[in-house]
């Protein structure tokens, strides 16, 4: 974007922005970035949920005279008979396939037997769209985002996918195809990836 101007929000990022503006700006920045392949500063996206009065309801200061949580507590949380053993299973343990929704971006996660990158456990929770649509037609290529056709971040199945560049899915946002009557909603996809196709082939 150039310097000084102004992004202009589509009602599905403003809807998105409101509903998650009660987490830390830093992690709604990334969030909000990564879902709609943008780059804007996280001071941008605080000044605008500010502006709207999208506040994260909490001020980042103790209360005084509060004091943390284990104040008194060093070396006296020693393993008991209630402590997780080797090997032990926690009673609340998701069996393999079961589905939650992400409280960042609203998409269904599941749950799959691959390596956690992050925890090193044997299972992790990823996007259903992208299991979904990987079982189908193999890895997501770099550069590649899976749109919902329909527009409903919630509808895995494998007609409603789509896998599509950055730059169509950064030009489909811009414009609002998901806004579209349902029945428009493919023409716009069209005439994005059109409008990408021949910004590219005028750079060559």
């Amino acid at each position: 974007m150039p310097k000084g101007q102004s992004h202009l929000y589509t009602e599905e990022q403003k809807c998105f922005l409101q509903a998650n503006c009660s987490l830390p700006r830093k992690e709604l920045t990334r969030t909000f970035n990564e879902m709609f392949t943008l780059s804007l500063t996280e001071k941008a996206i605080s000044s605008y949920c500010k502006r709207h009065g999208w506040l994260t309801g909490r001020n980042g200061q103790y209360v005084k005279g509060s004091q943390p949580w284990n104040t008194g507590t060093k070396g006296v949380c020693k393993p008991n008979k209630t402590s997780f053993k080797p090997g032990q299973t926690p009673s609340n343990s998701k069996p393999l396939g079961h589905e939650r929704i992400c409280p960042k971006d609203g998409h269904i996660l599941i749950k799959v037997d691959e390596p956690n990158p992050y925890t090193d456990a044997d299972t992790r929770y990823r996007p259903k769209h992208h299991v979904v649509w990987e079982k189908h037609h193999g890895s997501i290529p770099d550069g590649h985002v899976v749109r919902f056709k329909d527009g409903n971040n919630i509808n895995c199945d494998i007609d409603n996918l789509e896998c599509v560049s950055k730059s169509v899915n950064l030009r489909m946002n811009r414009n609002n195809v998901n806004s579209l009557p349902s029945e428009l909603k493919e023409i716009g996809a069209t005439l994005a990836k059109l409008e990408v196709a021949t910004f590219e082939a005028m750079k060559k």
